[in-house]
């Protein structure tokens, strides 16, 4: 019985010792869960402070910006964005982009972009409202990325431009060249035809003098930018008084009143022949559109010249594109006259000293043109 019992008592105590053995193991990785606990949660909280910091950064960014994760979900975006893309306040996030931006297309490629992260892609241009914007995904690490819209617009711009000047300078070039080309091959065909012959050499030499006349409108448009008027000042009064003498027998042709209100002298700061040239351009194209027995008004105050026709005015759709280089109206393309550059080469002098041209149609019908000179310092 006594070597019973102390078997007993030994197994016992053997349990007991391993019991709390077991509770002091339980207590430590309890101790230790506690802590890994408390670790994840501090880094919880750093990184949401991170993402505080980041989207606070973000905000300051002055272009559109969206945090991703590796799935392609907008997890955040900027103010900048926000005001783009018009986002409601009640919108909560992460979103999928095809809430924001529905273009089949873009979304195509913006998620193939998505599926070859880590790398950096740039992807298709954004169109917004009337902005546009260019876009590159690229990697923010802890599989986040990053898109960073550039806004392009005037660079888009531009180029849009530079394709218009290019086509429209085709087009003002062949049609003359075609007609030299026809009537040169007239004259080789009938050159004992002295009619026809006489013929082609006048429409020869009225063809060349468009072309001649286009090309140095092309280089007028070229230079402006290198002939700024560098302190030079002239009399606007005296040159509107000048460009309109010498208009008076077109003035005439068409049966037209010229109404003047002009100060006796009023300087401003701009070279004398960019003036006359600026008075001149407007001045001819108010009796040209105007109709006959008609009104001219000229009148000058506080720097800005103002000539109003009595026409037809300018359609609306193409009012905000006069001004523009080869801009012709329809009507006006239909009749073969001009090259559209004379507008274009006046704004561009305006703007190059500071000046501006406004363009505006009249209640009463006409043509309203303020010519804003820059003042003296």
């Amino acid at each position: 019985m006594t070597f019973t019992w102390g078997i007993s008592l030994f197994l016992w105590l053997a349990w007991w010792i391993h019991s709390q053995w077991l509770q002091y193991d339980l207590s430590n990785e309890k101790e230790h869960v506690r802590q890994a606990q408390d670790e994840i949660k501090q880094l919880h909280q750093q990184l949401n402070i991170r993402i505080q910091h980041l989207d606070h950064v973000m905000d300051a960014i002055q272009e559109i910006v969206f945090r991703l994760d590796y799935q392609g979900m907008v997890m955040s975006l900027n103010q900048h964005a926000k005001l783009a893309f018009n986002i409601l306040p009640q919108l909560k996030f992460p979103q999928p982009m095809v809430i924001l931006y529905r273009d089949s297309d873009w979304l195509e490629h913006f998620y193939k972009a998505i599926q070859a992260l880590p790398k950096t892609s740039d992807l298709p241009k954004l169109f917004i409202k009337d902005r546009v914007y260019l876009p590159r995904l690229s990697s923010l690490g802890g599989n986040q990325s990053v898109l960073l819209c550039i806004d392009v617009t005037q660079q888009h711009q531009l180029q849009e431009q530079r394709k218009a000047f290019t086509a429209n300078l085709m087009h003002d070039l062949k049609t003359p060249l075609t007609s030299l080309l026809g009537y040169a091959r007239s004259i080789e065909s009938f050159y004992d035809d002295e009619a026809i012959c006489k013929e082609s050499a006048g429409v020869i030499a009225q063809e060349a003098k468009h072309v001649n006349e286009l090309l140095n409108s092309l280089l007028s448009v070229e230079e402006i930018e290198y002939a700024s008027s560098d302190g030079e000042t002239c009399d606007v009064a005296m040159i509107c008084q000048q460009v309109w003498q010498g208009l008076e027998q077109d003035l005439k042709a068409k049966g037209l009143t010229l109404v003047m209100e002009l100060p006796e002298s009023s300087d401003v700061a701009m070279k004398s022949n960019d003036v006359h040239r600026i008075i001149l351009n407007i001045a001819a194209n108010a009796i040209h559109y105007t109709k006959a027995d008609s009104h001219i008004y000229c009148a000058f105050n506080e720097s800005i010249v103002v000539i109003e026709d009595e026409g037809l005015g300018v359609p609306k759709k193409d009012l905000p594109h006069l001004c523009e280089r080869f801009y012709r109206v329809d009507s006006v393309r239909s009749t073969g006259s001009g090259h559209g550059l004379g507008l274009a080469i006046v704004k561009e002098i305006l703007m190059r000293d500071g000046g501006k041209l406004t363009l505006k149609n009249r209640v009463k019908g006409g043509l309203h043109v303020a010519i804003e000179f820059p003042e003296l310092d």
